[in-house]
């Protein structure tokens, strides 16, 4: 009798202890991410990657003058994590972007010939800061939390991979130089139309730029590295490439113009400020001047940009049971 009854409360308990372990599934190890949602801020440098500015990536960095006008991009975003490996997110952020021609000077002081590039682009002496407003939904990728039961998953440190689809309005502007006493001021160019963009057409003219759309949509393609801090906090840094769909973010993209085709389609206002600024190679070389109709960008090639920024973000607490236990 005595071992008939320890053998049934050996069997209830057994079963209650079943029981239990399927209602309340066992707590995952500390630093795999809960499903649920989190809010996050990102801050750091931009770049503009157009027209102006240099051929080459080192270049734009290895120049002597990058740093002498860094610009920033940051704001914040809402995120949800469906699964440890993988999240969504919802931001929005502003900045400036930046490039001149006149990170070209060093290499074009030594080059073989005026025909090299970094000659004509310093030559050009262009230069753009745009002010950029976006908007993007992205989608993160953690590639070593596939499965939440591995150690790899329990790491604090996790490599990302990110991409998405954003929207984006931008203003352009550029430097108006005095001639009389080399005194500059940036102006904004979105209306001055330096190459002829939105003008009516001419069968005499050999391009016919299109007129401009300040609204854009982009493609950001990124990676990252996370660091949770703990079960509510996370640090990371990001590097985000913006695809673009148009060649005018720097302003710069097809021809010259010519100083009649500008004071034919603007106010005598704007025509004045556009001849100074459409071509600005007399600072530069004294008595210059570019010809008409020539190429002033490649308009083959579509702008981009991109940021590295630092990252924080705030976990909400949930209590929902990861579906994949």
């Amino acid at each position: 009798m005595r071992k008939k009854l320890i053998r049934s409360l050996l069997a209830v308990c057994v079963s209650a202890a079943s029981l239990s372990a399927i209602a309340q599934p066992a707590i995952p190890r500390e630093y795999v991410e809960h499903p649920g949602f989190s809010i996050g801020t990102n801050f750091g440098m931009a770049d503009l990657w157009g027209d102006v500015g240099t051929l080459k990536v080192l270049d734009h960095y290895n120049n002597g003058k990058y740093f002498n006008h860094p610009t920033f991009m940051g704001g914040m975003f809402g995120r949800y994590t469906a699964h440890p490996m993988l999240a969504m997110r919802l931001g929005v952020n502003y900045g400036t972007l930046y490039a001149t021609d006149a990170w070209n000077e060093k290499k074009a002081k030594t080059a073989s010939s005026v025909e090299a590039d970094a000659f004509q682009r310093y030559l050009r002496n262009q230069d753009v800061k745009s002010n950029i407003w976006e908007g993007t939904f992205q989608i993160e990728f953690f590639p070593f939390r596939s499965n939440s039961e591995t150690h790899s998953a329990t790491r604090r440190w996790q490599p990302y991979l990110t991409a998405g689809v954003g929207v984006f309005h931008y203003k352009p502007y550029s430097t108006y130089i005095d001639r009389t006493t080399g005194a500059q001021k940036w102006v904004y160019v979105g209306d001055l139309h330096l190459e002829g963009e939105g003008f009516e057409y001419e069968k005499a003219t050999p391009t016919y730029a299109m007129k401009t759309k300040f609204w854009q949509m982009n493609v950001p393609v990124g990676l990252g590295l996370r660091f949770d801090i703990n079960e509510k906090m996370s640090w990371g840094i990001e590097y985000l490439y913006r695809f673009t769909f148009t060649d005018r973010l720097d302003n710069v993209s097809g021809d010259y113009v010519s100083d009649s085709y500008l004071e034919t389609y603007l106010s005598p206002e704007k025509a004045a400020v556009a001849k100074e600024m459409y071509d600005k190679s007399w600072a530069i070389q004294p008595g210059a001047k570019q010809k008409s109709w020539t190429p002033r960008g490649n308009k083959e090639n579509k702008d981009s940009y991109s940021t590295v920024s630092l990252m924080l973000i705030y976990k909400f607490n949930s209590n929902k049971i990861p579906w994949w236990f």
